[in-house]
């Protein structure tokens, strides 16, 4: 069976939040086309954020291909394009199947399937459902007996049993990297060391962490399942051999919450003669000095570190699980071992106030990172926050998707109001803090002295972009008497 897997563009995301984010391989689709060819399936992927494809060159790749079956990855921010995007191929091609997977089809399928535009809903992890499914549609059989769906039946949403979580990620094959083009494909601005080529790497999947924001812990009932370290470089070899990569992003959620299994995989890449740098995601609660010279040497050179809030009663409220002085001694860790750190704090989520908002600019002061990223906080599909309001019917789960779910520095008011702090007042603490954290005289001229290191004066420029876009995208509007611009797919 043709097998054509889509990840969808985002609908109202302008170049300077483009490039903050990056732009990196679609590794679930790439492990879900493994699976299938190894299966006998012929796949292809499209991924219209990487490629920026109209409307037009989307249905003339498609028809080029002819598929039979169609899947697109979900997430909340790009599910209208995701969507729009199955319409378009149900038009095009009569008797096609659609499936929508991913983070957003699995936690509210029966939204999903209400308008149509799919066939079905993949919930949870998808290798082994989109095999069964695409081996089903083959033989022309029925999908009620295909584990892990959700379809719709008699006009109302039908889930079949659930799929049990895949305990050996070491049966998976690679992901399927001849199916895509490095070339398209970029790390974000405060990840990024140089310009080489860079791919995604997985070491494991799920979370042991309890934060209410966050949807990774409830995914996947809070366990961990890893991958052996030998096979996790030895695909990084192949990618540095064969593709010339020299940098790559640890996509895993929280890459240090297994200190032993982190510093095997630094053995091994220091043993496998390549080299590279990387950057992955830190946990505060779990940095030690072996932990950080392992790294250090094995080529991190940058961290993301989810610091949150400066008040500790609002780490407790998150469930969190870090301290604040356990943070400062990550901190000084990272300047120990010379690796970059973009901190990641949070406004806006229930018991925020004011004063504790103050203390976590007056904390990101403190730490002084190399980047720092305020967001708004918007309830995540899956996470206890978004439970607790969906129950209270605070949300309006069929509007629970599109351009209000962006949070690279995004102005869009949230959907819901969590805190003491007006949502206008926190969009406002986010630029304010923002611009106040980079335009700081010791902070200009720190990134001042690093101009002459590869790519940095392309960053440099990209961040100062970043943090006045919003004043120049106004400025332009009022000019051109219109309002905010939309990419080229309106549905």
């Amino acid at each position: 069976m043709k097998v054509l897997l889509v990840s969808p563009a985002l609908r109202n995301m302008d170049v300077y939040q483009v490039r903050a984010r990056g732009c990196m391989p679609p590794l679930n689709l790439m492990y879900m086309a493994a699976v299938l060819e190894r299966a006998g399936h012929t796949v292809r992927i499209l991924d219209l954020y990487a490629e920026g494809l109209s409307e037009a060159e989307f249905l003339a790749r498609a028809r080029e291909f002819g598929p039979e079956l169609a899947g697109f990855a979900t997430y909340t921010a790009s599910f209208d394009m995701a969507a729009a995007g199955a319409r378009l191929l149900k038009k095009e091609f009569p008797g096609l199947k659609t499936a929508a997977g991913g983070i957003h089809a699995s936690y509210l399928p029966a939204q999903c399937l209400r308008g149509g535009d799919f066939d079905c809903a993949v919930v949870g992890e998808g290798e082994a459902t989109m095999l069964e499914l695409a081996d089903e549609l083959a033989s022309g059989k029925s999908l009620e007996g295909v584990a892990g769906l959700v379809l719709m039946k008699e006009g109302k949403p039908f889930a079949t049993p659930p799929r049990a979580l895949i305990e050996d990620l070491d049966s998976l094959p690679e992901p399927a990297y001849h199916l895509i083009n490095l070339s398209n494909y970029y790390l974000g601005i405060t990840r990024a060391v140089s310009t080489a080529p860079a791919a995604s790497v997985l070491t494991m999947r799920g979370c042991p962490y309890q934060c209410t924001f966050c949807s990774h812990h409830y995914g996947y009932g809070g366990r961990i399942r890893k991958r052996s370290p030998r096979l996790v470089v030895a695909e990084m070899k192949k990618l540095y051999d064969r593709h010339g990569v020299r940098e790559f992003q640890f996509e895993d959620p929280s890459f240090t919450c297994d200190p032993g299994h982190v510093k095997e995989i630094c053995r091994l890449i220091l043993e496998s003669g390549m080299n590279i740098s990387w950057n992955c995601n830190v946990r505060a609660n779990t940095a030690s000095e072996e932990l950080f010279a392992a790294m250090e040497a094995a080529g991190c050179r940058r961290a993301l570190l989810g610091v949150e809030s400066g008040s500790q009663e609002m780490l407790d409220r998150m469930k969190k699980g870090i301290t604040l002085d356990a943070v400062r001694k990550t901190m000084a860790l990272a300047r120990r071992h010379k690796m970059r750190v973009n901190a990641a704090f949070i406004l806006g989520t229930p018991g925020e106030t004011e004063e504790t908002a103050r203390q976590t600019n007056a904390f990101a002061r403190e730490l002084d990172p190399d980047y720092v990223m305020f967001s708004v906080y918007i309830p995540s599909p899956g996470g206890e926050l978004f439970d607790g309001l969906a129950a209270e019917g605070r949300l309006d789960l069929d509007k629970v998707y599109g351009a209000d779910y962006i949070t690279v520095y995004s102005e869009r008011e949230p959907m819901v109001e969590m805190s003491a702090v007006p949502a206008k007042k926190l969009l406002r603490l986010m630029e304010e803090y923002t611009r106040g954290f980079y335009l700081r005289p010791a902070y200009v001229f720190k990134r001042l002295r690093t101009l002459l290191l590869p790519g940095e004066i392309s960053r440099v420029a990209w961040g100062v972009a970043l943090i006045f876009s919003h004043r120049f995208r106004r400025l332009g509007d009022r000019l051109a008497g219109k309002g905010q611009d939309e990419n080229s797919w309106t549905y």
